[in-house]
């Protein structure tokens, strides 16, 4: 695949993503994808594996959005910095962490992606999503100044 036909693969799962459409979503990984999330502890594995992963965003945050900031391609490989903001009005699932109820509280944040494609299909992602800085914007996390 050239370099193009990466980023247009990536601006098709990006549209997925802002439309919330799972199954569509799912067309554009390899049925045996591997997915290393920071938050999931054992990596992700499989298209439903991939589906369920973005149900979980979607489910917390039904309004969901995506932006592309920072993009390189190289070889067989593309790396993203992303901005994402939604309303967390559902409950949320994040990795292998308890469901959190929803906090009804706006988010914008970023994060960045690395993936591997092989045969126009992400057979490789690793996420790196900003969990603390969403988290602080939840009110679920709060930073105390170190005192000397």
């Amino acid at each position: 695949m050239s370099a193009n036909d990466i980023l247009r693969l990536h601006e098709e799962v990006i549209d997925s993503w802002n439309r919330h459409d799972t199954k569509k979503f799912a067309t554009y990984v390899d049925e045996n994808v591997v997915w290393h999330d920071t938050a999931t502890p054992v990596p992700i594995r499989g298209k439903a594996g991939a589906e369920e992963f973005l149900k979980n965003w979607i489910v917390g945050f039904p309004d969901l959005k995506m932006k592309t900031l920072n993009t390189i391609v190289a070889d067989d490989k593309i790396a993203i910095e992303l901005e994402f903001s939604g309303t967390n009005t559902g409950p949320l699932k994040v990795g292998d962490q308890p469901e959190i109820p929803a906090t009804n509280k706006k988010v914008t944040n970023k994060g960045c992606y690395f993936g591997k494609v092989k045969n126009g299909k992400f057979v490789e992602v690793r996420t790196y999503p900003d969990l603390a800085g969403m988290m602080m914007q939840l009110g679920l996390l709060e930073i105390h100044e170190a005192h000397a």
